[in-house]
């Protein structure tokens, strides 16, 4: 259940110079130049929300970062990642037997093992190599 957060209305009594503040406050960091009101308050909202970014999207997106100040470009395939929530649960029938597969925080959970991939799950019950998220119907494109 989400508590209850201040909404953009709460926000727009507020002048430029106190969003700027406030933002600092949550960031510990000076606003962006040229933030309108209108995107402080949006980022404001964000972290309240939201609060800090996990180690794994904060390690994408220095990453990222990385990458386009040295080429000034970001390779948007490189970008494309098969992120699954823990506790996602795959389901395939294969020769008459279901598989079920569950998402973990370092991989997948088959059988009582963890694997590091569906593509391992996929081979242990094919006998075969597949790409995982072809078998199971995941895949993009």
């Amino acid at each position: 259940m989400k508590k209850n957060l201040p909404t953009k209305e709460n926000f727009q009594s507020l002048t430029q110079k106190e969003l700027q503040a406030m933002y600092y406050g949550y960031f510990n960091t000076e606003a962006p130049e040229g933030f309108t009101k209108s995107f402080l308050i949006k980022d404001i909202l964000w972290k309240l929300e939201f609060g800090e970014n996990s180690d794994i999207l904060q390690k994408r997106i220095d990453k990222l970062v990385n990458e386009y100040s040295k080429s000034k470009s970001v390779n948007i395939n490189k970008v494309k990642q098969f992120g699954v929530t823990a506790g996602t649960k795959f389901i395939r029938e294969f020769k008459g037997e279901k598989h079920e597969v569950i998402a973990i925080e370092n991989g997948f959970k088959y059988k009582n093992n963890t694997y590091k991939s569906l593509s391992a799950i996929a081979n242990v019950i094919t006998g075969t190599h597949w790409n995982g998220k072809k078998f199971f119907g995941v895949a993009n494109g």
